[in-house]
């Protein structure tokens, strides 16, 4: 009886709707396109999967000679190229190598081209210096709206310092103009006490 319910509770499972996968119906309607397609996407994706499964798979036997074969022609041509091996492929070269290179070179050029242009900004608005590079670069060094963050503060700054130096230059003329009429008063003041005192006032030939 127990050997019967059981029978029945497996025959049941097996008639349970599952949720539909690509999987499932891949290996009796698909085509051989959509077999390489899936087969691919699993040698990429799946690390436990293996090509050689396949050989015993009569629909997915035609894509595994295909792909079986492909890979053979690539190690051939790998073992007779002067430049790249079964150990040193051009996908290797362009992940290791290329790529790497590509990003350095890009970001060492933006980093020298801003540093450039900021020493040409620095130049002139410290300076007032505008260099011919500046020129070649079509740089506009006096519009501020095209400034970057760093070089319109280091603007802001130079004009804070500048009002702060005009200022204190200003204050040492006045007291230098202060101190000169004072002694200029003075000298009236003293000669004008001497002429009254019946004293000589300045020299005479």
């Amino acid at each position: 009886m127990k050997k019967k319910h059981l029978m029945i509770k497996k025959s049941y499972d097996s008639l349970k709707y599952t949720r539909y996968s690509e999987y499932h119906l891949i290996n009796v309607w698909a085509p051989n396109e959509k077999r390489e397609e899936i087969i691919r996407r699993k040698l990429l994706t799946d690390k436990n999967f293996k090509l050689t499964s396949l050989q015993v798979n009569p629909l997915y036997k035609p894509i595994f000679d295909k792909l079986d074969a492909l890979a053979v022609k690539q190690l051939n041509e790998l073992d007779k190229s002067v430049l790249w091996s079964r150990h040193y492929t051009k996908n290797e070269f362009k992940l290791t190598f290329l790529y790497p290179l590509i990003v350095f070179s890009i970001i060492i050029i933006a980093g020298i081209n801003y540093g450039v242009r900021y020493r040409l900004y620095m130049n002139y608005i410290r300076y007032g210096r505008e260099l011919e590079l500046s020129q070649k670069m079509d740089m506009d060094l006096e519009d501020i709206t095209n400034y970057p963050p760093s070089v319109l503060e280091m603007y802001q700054q130079k004009k804070k310092q500048d009002a702060y130096l005009k200022r204190k230059e200003d204050k040492m003329k006045k007291i230098e103009d202060n101190f000169h009429k004072f002694v200029e008063k003075r000298i009236i003041d003293t000669a004008e006490l001497r002429r009254k005192r019946g004293l000589r006032v300045g020299s005479t030939d």
